[in-house]
């Protein structure tokens, strides 16, 4: 099941940083329909996509999936 979260908030980063769907396709090598399966929840990018749209969109991977804190338990 694709994440929401990730969903709203690429959308998020794009409007803020003034990017299309179809710049963010040109940088990563891929189809604008893939960014739009990702905008609409269908899908998500592996994690080598996850890492370029975060240095393109100067976003952390946290802030783009939706966590908040992670709480690391330490024994």
């Amino acid at each position: 099941m694709a994440n929401l979260k990730f969903s709203k908030n690429l959308r998020d980063a794009l409007k803020f940083n003034k990017k299309t769907q179809q710049q963010l396709a040109d940088y990563l090598g891929t189809s604008q329909a893939t960014i739009s399966r990702w905008l609409s929840g269908e899908n998500e990018p592996d994690f080598d996509d996850l890492i370029e749209i975060c240095i393109y969109l100067e976003e952390t991977p946290n802030d783009l999936l939706g966590f908040d804190e992670i709480n690391v338990k330490k024994d």
